[in-house]
């Protein structure tokens, strides 16, 4: 059980160490937070992303997209 306390205008839970140590979280990491429609609330860690990950879909054949001139087929494709 944990305790709701008044932190400032909002309201702060405070977790137990079982709590944030199986869930892998750390004073400042973010977490989503979603009240569902049965009145729980559900509380989900945010993980930090790997950036290169993040863009790599966007780079096909190590060009960046905005970088590779478009060919006479492609931007009479577009129009």
């Amino acid at each position: 059980m944990a305790t709701v306390s008044a932190w400032g205008n909002s309201l702060g839970l405070r977790l137990p160490k079982y709590v944030t140590e199986r869930a892998a979280i750390r004073a400042g990491d973010q977490v989503y937070v979603r009240l569902l429609d049965s009145g729980e609330i559900l509380v989900r860690v945010v993980k930090a992303r790997d950036i290169p990950a993040v863009f790599k879909p966007l780079v096909g054949d190590g060009v960046p997209t905005a970088a590779k001139p478009l060919s006479d087929e492609e931007v009479a494709a577009q129009w």
